[in-house]
């Protein structure tokens, strides 16, 4: 077997790259960046699923209604953290190793679009990219998907120079397996099937080309296919009808745009991403430009391949990719994190706009015109590794971190009081943020209070959820604690008066549901005393169980 570096000079760049990613994305995993509430609900679907009883706090999770995620992320992280514990690091670490997953396949994928340096300029452009050091940390199924569809894409290129039927196969695979890990990837079936087909245009009558076809095909549906066989078989088709038309009531209650108004918001969303997106925002002021990405996508214009044909192909893939995530949501720039399903093919544009660098400074100098075009590829990649280690020794700011719980420290000590004082069968009203930190099953969040007694709003979704979905009655009465993230930190305003911000989830975001500030209400009225307090986390308790916990 040929090795792929076969130069010293190769391996010395390659341990360079495995050494940068650990740096960057090994240290402080557990409490950096803070935890989102994302990461709460996916750390309870791994948990539950890997036990046999899939559930999201008091939902019963059947990967269609309300929560539409595909089961094998929470089948490989629910594995990790049964073997090594329910606690964030373990997932988190998970996204670190499916980052360098990522730079392994971008390091293959250069080197078959040009060449290895060009495999390596890939790689170490995603490596060097905080917003992927800090959403491949996040917990969360998209970065994984978004790796296997990298993955798929670089067996289309393989197909695009050689029309080998294993590529197409390992294409279709890991297409599915893609799309059974994340939903946004659903367009790449339509590219995986279009790219066999269109690179045997010329032989569309032949055979060889309709098997290459057919076999791509079927295997980038196997997930869907499989999936529908298991659900009748566990559920029944008309359950499974109805679940799809509750989940697909969500999209009509949606304004329906024409189709040239879903072309120009598709477009409009592109552009936005790549030309601006700041690298801070809310409760931090919005400032600076994100130029990854901006030179990222400039790249994807003229892109540096050996094949003209793959100037086409690589930026189609990543607009079926953007489509999947861009047909859903209008907000990218702001959270990102669905961005990761194709962040990692966007370094290649990054890495081809290095290497026309790289040409043009070759033309200029006179004398090492070679370690001249690297030193400037290697001043460019340092100054945004700079930054991505800046929020590594430091902390990462996010353009979400209001709605991001905010002291680890108090955190885990509330909920050392609450578990202290419950059993596995107690119900406790927490942030999401903080669901794996409880050790009773039966948990929910705020929101849940209020759409258990009819009262819908907008978490998870803005439709009703019927009671039939709930595993346990989950309204205010029956939790024996109630825990808040609700406080306020004192701030100096820009014309040097004094004032209090909102601080924690529930202070910032949760309050202003629908039915939420009822719920309060009556906690309130009942006269539900504190049991605990610190930081921002106040826990209280159901006065029908106070004399338990004293």
């Amino acid at each position: 077997m040929k090795l792929p570096f076969q130069t010293k000079w190769e391996r010395n760049i390659a341990i360079g790259l495995v050494v940068l990613w650990a740096v960057l994305f090994l240290p402080n995993l557990r409490t950096n960046p803070n935890w989102y509430g994302d990461e709460g609900e996916w750390m309870e679907k791994c948990w539950t699923f890997i036990h046999g009883t899939s559930r999201i706090g008091p939902i019963v999770d059947d990967f269609i209604f309300p929560y539409p995620y595909p089961p094998l992320y929470m089948l490989v992280n629910g594995a990790l953290l049964r073997m090594f514990g329910n606690d964030i690091v373990v997932a988190r670490a998970l996204g670190a190793v499916t980052a360098l997953a990522a730079g392994a396949l971008l390091f293959w994928i250069g080197t078959r679009l040009r060449d290895k340096n060009f495999g390596f300029l890939c790689a170490a452009a995603f490596l060097v990219y905080s917003e992927a050091n800090v959403n491949f940390r996040w917990v969360r199924s998209h970065p994984m998907s978004g790796v296997l569809a990298l993955a798929s894409i670089g067996f289309l290129v393989c197909y695009v120079q050689e029309k080998r039927l294993r590529d197409a196969v390992w294409a279709g695979m890991f297409c599915s397996l893609a799309t059974g890990t994340n939903y946004f990837t659903y367009p790449l079936v339509g590219a995986v099937v279009a790219t066999v087909a269109v690179v045997n245009w010329r032989d569309w009558k032949t055979s060889r080309a309709w098997r290459d076809m057919i076999v791509a095909g079927a295997l980038a549906c196997a997930y869907a296919g499989l999936f529908v066989l298991w659900y009748c078989a566990a559920h029944g088709w008309g359950q499974l009808m109805t679940q799809v038309g509750r989940l697909t009531s969500i999209a009509n209650n949606e304004a329906r745009p024409t189709f040239g108004g879903e072309v120009a918001r598709f477009i409009e969303n592109v552009w936005t991403l790549g030309f601006k997106t700041p690298t801070q925002g809310p409760p931090l002021p919005w400032s600076g430009h994100d130029w990854w990405l901006t030179v990222a996508t400039i790249g994807f214009v003229f892109l540096p391949t050996r094949d003209w044909r793959l100037r086409l192909w690589v930026p189609f893939w990543l607009l079926v990719l953007m489509y999947g995530v861009f047909k859903k949501l209008n907000n990218v720039p702001l959270f990102f994190y669905p961005a990761t399903i194709f962040l990692p093919l966007m370094a290649v544009g990054f890495a081809g706009v290095l290497t026309w660098a790289g040409e043009l400074v070759k033309q200029v100098a006179e004398k090492s015109k070679e370690a001249t075009a690297m030193g400037v590829a290697f001043i460019v990649l340092a100054g945004f590794g700079l930054q991505s280690a800046a929020g590594v020794c430091g902390h990462f700011h996010t353009r979400i971190d209001m709605w991001t719980q905010q002291s680890v420290p108090d955190a885990e000590a509330a909920m050392a009081y609450v578990n202290a004082h419950t059993t596995k069968d107690d119900f406790v009203i927490l942030p999401k943020q903080i669901y794996w930190l409880a050790r009773c099953d039966r948990r929910s969040m705020l929101t849940y209070c209020a759409r258990y007694k009819g009262v819908d709003n907008d978490m998870p979704v803005p439709v009703h959820i019927p009671q039939e979905l709930y595993w346990f009655d989950c309204s205010l009465e029956q939790a024996k604690f109630l825990v808040l993230e609700y406080g306020a930190q004192q701030v100096t305003l820009p014309d040097g008066r004094t004032g209090q911000l909102p601080v924690g989830i529930d202070a910032v975001y949760t309050i202003g549901l629908r039915g939420v500030r009822e719920v309060l209400q009556q906690v309130q009225q009942e006269k539900w005393p504190a049991v605990f307090q610190q930081g921002a986390y106040l826990v209280l308790a159901n006065p029908r169980f106070v004399k338990e916990t004293k």
